[in-house]
């Protein structure tokens, strides 16, 4: 999950159940004015484990239940379109690396040196995406 404001660059892992999400998110409306969320819409693909969907799924209304539950408003972009102008081939080997170098170039300051880190890479980049496409004239 990242937070992003023209003064602020926060990224954190997710903690490891929905309760410590919800401490977080609630830690950040504390301190931050939160006026959009974006969370990918995702759909299962070919060739996933049933067990791989079922949790894929879960974690997906986990989120929206978060963000319901704290009134947060939220985007569901694709990854087609959050991506699009911001992640190209060219970035990489493969999605996990284009989105690592793409978020390790645009956020110097954030800490993304393991290959791990492109859950938090493509969280900075959707959050990113969805600050300027709601930004007035964006």
């Amino acid at each position: 999950m990242a937070l992003i404001s023209d003064d602020v660059v926060l990224v954190e892992d997710w903690p490891g159940d929905p309760v410590a999400a919800a401490d977080l998110l609630r830690g950040w409306l504390v301190e931050y004015r939160i006026t959009l969320a974006a969370l990918e819409r995702v759909a299962s693909r070919p060739g996933q484990g049933v067990a791989s969907v079922f949790r894929f799924g879960e974690n997906f209304g986990c989120w929206q239940g978060l963000l319901a539950a704290l009134s947060i408003p939220h985007t569901l972009p694709t990854p087609q379109c959050w991506q699009k102008g911001l992640v190209v081939p060219s970035d990489g080997p493969d999605p996990k690396a284009r989105s690592l170098a793409v978020a390790r170039r645009m956020f110097p300051s954030v800490d993304l040196h393991r290959k791990k880190d492109h859950g938090k890479a493509d969280a900075l980049l959707l959050a990113l995406h969805a600050k300027n496409a709601h930004k007035p004239g964006g």
